[in-house]
């Protein structure tokens, strides 16, 4: 069954992505929203949070339930609660009502991103999974970016309540393909083992885990105040706008093309190290004002291999019957840390009262990942020499 690997994984993609479409519905609607609802900027932002809320609640318990119901089970439920999450949106009729739906739909998109990872995990060999992560990371961004100018039209021409079932239609579909994608056979867990992982992969999945928020964190960071700092450098709102964008695109293209690149090399280590610290680096630039054009797309670059790398990682130590749990971990770890990291930044920006504060800490983020990486490859069995981490750091 393994040859249709590549048709599954495009599913899994189209998933994902109606992940991202479903997520950017608020920000293609805020405006209709605002004015419905009787509502301002800082309910909008109650609303966008909601989505990503359920993570830190939901991952753990999730790989759990997977050790006793298929993913594919997962899937379809994951799916129905995005399905039934657009609907509720349609007419909303309070706040209330809209965070609740917002929030069955995170529990969703939760669901169906960690089954996702996991089934990645289960089709894909040793030699080809860090291209195979890579398109699944790629598909988010992707699924958010159409949404933009599609949610924008929909929402001129249709109104408030046709761009929330736009999101209601696309998890349908995708709900539609989901079903007929077939259950590959993993060895099973014992009852016994519970929820836990054995003692060998729990704190390499926690690394993994970590890093991944770190990584994903930063990012965020970026997208969020590189615009402010660049009008206070001189530009103009449209140029910082744009050429935030711009890195966005940049970085989008670079995970696959960056996937394949660390898939042929066979060194996903030595590749998150060497992107990680030419990211930071660019960030740094980008903060003094020195070439800020080329250090953002540079940035934008030198993110996109790590991505597919660091999703490899909890795969390269976890055995097919702790997949589930072990990513529910992972993922945990990530929720955590993009739940509480954008409210330290804040707190950091206006402490320092400088619009690059929450810049340079995401720099000091990304080359955080060196030690974290060394950490994971000294607790970790992966077949990787321990003395390529520190080559590739000097």
């Amino acid at each position: 069954m393994r040859e249709r690997r590549w048709i599954i994984l495009a599913v899994l993609f189209a998933a994902r992505a109606a992940t991202g479409f479903q997520f950017q519905s608020i920000g293609s609607s805020a405006n209709f929203l605002m004015a419905d609802l009787a509502i301002g900027y800082a309910e909008i932002g109650m609303l966008l949070g909601a989505y990503l809320l359920p993570g830190v609640i939901v991952a753990f318990p999730t790989g759990l339930l997977g050790r006793r119901v298929s993913e594919k089970t997962l899937g379809l439920a994951g799916l129905l609660l995005m399905a039934v999450s657009g609907l509720a949106l349609s007419y909303p009729g309070d706040l209330t009502t809209a965070l609740v739906a917002r929030f069955v739909g995170g529990v969703g998109a939760t669901v169906l991103g960690l089954v996702a990872t996991k089934m990645v995990a289960d089709w894909f060999e040793p030699r080809e999974i860090v291209l195979a992560m890579s398109l699944l990371q790629m598909s988010w961004p992707f699924g958010a970016m159409i949404a933009l100018p599609i949610q924008t039209w929909i929402g001129q021409t249709l109104g408030l309540s046709a761009v929330m079932a736009s999101g209601a239609i696309c998890a349908v579909a995708v709900l539609c393909a989901f079903a007929l994608v077939p259950q590959i056979s993993t060895p099973t867990q014992t009852a016994a083992a519970g929820g836990k992982l054995p003692g060998a992969a729990l704190i390499p999945v926690v690394i993994a885990g970590i890093i991944w928020g770190v990584m994903n964190l930063a990012c965020v960071l970026f997208f969020s105040y590189a615009p402010p700092l660049m009008v206070a450098q001189g530009s103009s709102p449209t140029v910082a706008a744009s050429l935030t964008s711009l890195a966005i695109w940049f970085t989008i293209v670079a995970i696959p093309a960056g996937g394949y690149l660390v898939q042929r090399s066979g060194r996903p280590i030595t590749a998150i190290v060497s992107c990680s610290l030419v990211a930071a680096a660019a960030l740094l630039l980008f903060v003094v004002d020195f070439h800020p054009t080329i250090a953002c797309l540079i940035f934008g670059l030198a993110i996109g291999p790590m991505s597919g790398a660091v999703l490899s990682l909890p795969a390269s130590v976890l055995e097919p019957a702790d997949r589930s749990v072990g990513f529910g971990l992972f993922y945990s770890c990530f929720y955590v840390l993009m739940g509480l990291g954008p409210t330290a930044a804040g707190s950091l920006q206006d402490a320092w009262g400088s619009p690059s504060a929450a810049l340079v800490a995401s720099a000091v983020l990304l080359a955080s990942m060196v030690p974290l990486v060394a950490l994971f490859r000294s607790v970790a069995k992966v077949p990787q020499p321990a003395e390529e981490v520190m080559r590739a750091a000097s």
